[in-house]
């Protein structure tokens, strides 16, 4: 039995079981990006619900403290204030900003909202800090990725090997 597409001219590049096989690099891409996506993902939903979940509850002014440190991702982060008489002392997320025009806010005064049936969860009113920075740093090669598989995929398509959109196609 004669095969019919190579009898009407077609390649045998583009026809066959090695078919899918010109598609190695753009899914290998593909494949790449979905697992740089998790980490940012990840970041960006977690910080996201924290300040979300507090942001209904009850508003207090508290004494910020970071131990002079330069960030909250590494090092801990913490906002004490009155509840009722009581003196608590809540972490604060890990992208809390802890620095305003290069000015350590360590010991000054704080906004912070917190859940009223547990003061120990807090986040800075409004306070997303450096989610949106990280998130989208995190997702860069995210990005770059994904762009090189979409160009590969195209190249691939249009008959050229892939990453070489300015061959001449496959003859």
């Amino acid at each position: 039995m004669a095969d019919t597409a190579n009898s009407e001219g077609a390649s045998p590049v583009n026809t066959g079981p090695g078919r899918l096989r010109r598609f190695r690099a753009p899914l290998l891409l593909l494949l790449c990006a979905a697992l740089f996506a998790v980490p940012p993902l990840y970041v960006g939903i977690t910080q996201w619900h924290r300040v979300a979940e507090v942001q209904d509850g009850a508003r207090a002014v508290g004494t910020f403290h970071s131990n002079g440190q330069s960030n909250c991702w590494a090092h801990r982060c913490w906002v004490e204030f009155e509840v009722d008489g009581k003196r608590v002392e809540a972490d604060l997320p890990a992208l809390t900003g802890t620095r305003e025009n290069r000015v350590s806010r360590d010991g000054k005064p704080i906004v912070v909202r917190y859940l009223a049936s547990d003061p120990t969860v807090a986040a800075e009113e409004g306070g997303l800090g450096y989610v949106g920075a990280m998130t989208v740093g995190l997702g860069l090669p995210t990005g770059i990725l994904l762009i090189l598989s979409v160009g590969s995929g195209v190249s691939v398509r249009r008959g050229r090997p892939p990453f070489a959109p300015w061959s001449s196609p496959q003859s």
